[in-house]
């Protein structure tokens, strides 16, 4: 078998660059053959496919979109009874100024807590640690190689797969 390149990001899954269909499906077959990882965990994504940006987000646009909704609308909620709890703390207990003025202290603080519940949850919907996997694979495919993507459980079936490929003399691990 030919060497191979390995993609590691903080993502879940690892990406094997390789030069041909051949060495692909041989990469392929010898994983499975490990029993490190199952068939439907793997996804061979070759170079002359138009839709492959498509298959490494297979969510729908839908289920993104809904998925945005719930955190924003979750943690909105969180940073607005943050702000209720500190603007309702700072009435009974605080200064002369808050207690004087409790519509003012619930409104200069509910704001601010709505503004931050909905910007952390732009941060975590978001998540920018699958954008710098996604692009090596989409850079892999411009120079026309083969990729064979494994999608991990969790952290430890991670590190066994990394494992694997360091003991391999044919990879070569990037990241």
């Amino acid at each position: 078998m030919d060497t191979f390149e390995i993609l590691s990001y903080a993502d879940h899954r690892v990406g094997a660059v390789l030069t041909g269909k051949a060495a692909a499906e041989e990469l392929q077959n010898e994983l499975l053959n490990s029993h490190l990882v199952q068939h439907e965990h793997l996804q061979l994504v070759n170079p002359y496919d138009k839709d492959a940006d498509k298959r490494l987000e297979p969510k729908s646009e839908s289920r993104l979109a809904r998925n945005m909704l719930n955190w924003h609308l979750y943690l909105g909620s969180m940073g607005v009874i943050l702000g209720f709890l500190i603007a309702g703390l700072l009435v009974s207990y605080g200064p002369a100024f808050t207690q004087a003025n409790p519509y003012l202290t619930f409104i200069a603080l509910l704001s601010p807590g709505l503004f931050l519940g909905l910007f952390a949850s732009g941060l975590i919907s978001l998540r920018p640690d699958k954008d710098a996997f996604n692009q090596a694979v989409m850079n892999k495919i411009a120079e026309g190689k083969w990729l064979l993507i494994i999608k991990t459980n969790n952290e430890a079936h991670r590190s066994k797969l990394m494992s694997f490929f360091k003991n391999s003399t044919n990879a070569d691990v990037l990241n």
